[in-house]
């Protein structure tokens, strides 16, 4: 304890006698400074040499006139420029290490190694780190893509809208009512060689939930579906798309026959064409339009917007006088 109390005083003693620009500790001369200052310049001289080995790339990126002679007439004489750059900072560093009494050529080998180790090791973080986030800006970049290629386009996870959240009524919603006639030109399903197709129709839009009609057994390449499918429409997001699944239903799960996807715009235009300007409806041609499925098939389609009763206007769903007697 001893030992270590009067080492600290004579460290302590040469700290403050040091005597700054001195020539009669060694040649050329010695600057006789704190150590602390001496690190810092050991620091700047790395640095600087590090800038002087990476000088071709970032005059290269440099759109002035001495950038781009000094680039044109170094690319062609890199083996030049590199053995000098070498000779240069081996003088360099070696003067240096000379002039700082504090410092010696093995010390400052070995800090190097341990700073080349330090950044080696945190270079690989932030690589990894580096590319979980540039993986996490594609996938938000290309969700639409990325969503398609899962199959999953067609299916909403969060019901939730930042608007709502903050208490936005921005959206424009109504009930409508989709009517589909039939179905046909459909193909067979991949999972069947001996059985006819067991059609159904599955319908996903926005915050809905997934609506589904019955399965017609037996249907084949075509059916008549003859159902209808209530679901509300937000007319303030005319990018919200309605996703018409045409599928067979089989021993575990189902497959795909066709789909028919169409905007909220697109779903206004049929609602107007088949809709609103009718008086009768009845299943015939002439009230549905034809659209086409892909990868092929047809499905017989129309809209129509559904009144909203009162509930003063509701009928009573059970009334004493129409009970019957048991």
């Amino acid at each position: 304890m001893e030992f270590s109390s009067d080492g600290l005083a004579a460290n302590a003693t040469a700290q403050a006698h040091r005597r700054g620009f001195v020539t009669d500790q060694g040649w050329p001369f010695r600057l006789d400074i704190p150590q602390e200052y001496q690190d810092w310049i050991i620091v700047a001289v790395c640095v600087l040499l590090a800038a002087l080995w990476c000088l071709p790339c970032i005059c290269g990126k440099l759109g002035n006139s001495c950038s781009r002679a000094f680039t044109a007439w170094v690319y062609s004489r890199m083996h030049v420029f590199y053995w000098f750059v070498l000779y240069f900072t081996l003088f360099v560093i070696m003067f240096t290490i000379g002039v700082l009494p504090d410092w010696t050529v093995d010390e400052f080998v070995q800090y190097l190694g341990l700073f080349i180790v330090w950044t080696l090791v945190h270079v690989q973080k932030v690589i990894v780190s580096l590319a979980i986030i540039v993986g996490f800006m594609l996938m938000l970049k290309f969700r639409d893509r990325v969503v398609f290629l899962s199959g999953m386009e067609h299916i909403t996870v969060f019901r939730f809208s930042l608007m709502q959240f903050l208490g936005i009524k921005v959206t424009k919603q109504r009930p409508v009512e989709l009517f589909i006639w039939k179905v046909d030109g459909l193909q067979s399903s991949g999972g069947k060689m001996l059985k006819a197709n067991d059609v159904f129709i599955e319908c996903h839009m926005g915050f809905n939930e997934p609506m589904r009609t019955r399965v017609h057994n037996n249907a084949g390449h075509q059916c008549l579906i003859r159902e209808s499918l209530q679901f509300n429409i937000d007319e303030s997001s005319p990018a919200t798309s309605l996703t018409l699944l045409v599928k067979d239903q089989g021993v575990v799960g189902s497959a795909e026959l066709g789909r028919l996807m169409l905007s909220t715009r697109e779903l206004c235009g049929i609602e107007d064409q088949t809709g609103k300007r009718r008086v009768h409806f009845d299943y015939r041609e002439d009230s549905f339009v034809p659209l086409g499925l892909a990868p092929q098939g047809m499905v017989w389609l129309a809209l129509s917007p559904v009144e909203e009763w009162e509930e003063s206007d509701r009928a009573p769903l059970l009334q004493e006088d129409a009970l019957l007697p048991c």
